[in-house]
């Protein structure tokens, strides 16, 4: 094998990785939106919104004791209950948005942390050669 370069413009990347940081909020804000949504027609769905290390995300549950709008009738239990019912079909569905959105503005943080630290890489060679 050949030698390989690997060229890094941090400029490029601190942009790229503002554009992600707005990708995720954009992914975030349309999630919580419809779980809002659903949430004041009835849905009996729940999320608990947490911070990490700077990066939002929810965890969504299902409230067994809520009144949804569809009733608790047999029609009501085969359209909401089980594995393909609308209650964890919904649940899994904000969950992966949430989860969606989490993990962009993780790959955003990383490229902005590696952004950073080719900037000072190359601070740090460049005056270790006598450049200024």
């Amino acid at each position: 094998m050949g030698q390989q370069e690997i060229i890094v413009h941090p400029e490029e990347l601190r942009t790229a990785a503002t554009d992600m940081d707005a990708a995720a909020t954009a992914v975030h804000a349309a999630v919580t939106t419809l779980y809002e949504t659903l949430t004041r027609l009835g849905d009996p769905i729940s999320v608990t919104e947490t911070t990490a290390q700077g990066v939002k995300t929810g965890t969504v549950s299902a409230n067994s004791d809520s009144n949804p709008p569809w009733g608790h009738d047999s029609y009501a239990s085969r359209f909401s209950k089980g594995d393909q019912g609308y209650t964890k079909t919904s649940v899994n569905l904000l969950q992966g948005g949430y989860d969606m959105a989490a993990t962009l503005a993780e790959f955003a943080k990383g490229m902005h942390q590696a952004a950073e630290g080719s900037s000072n890489t190359e601070n740090v060679s460049t005056s270790g050669f006598g450049a200024e």
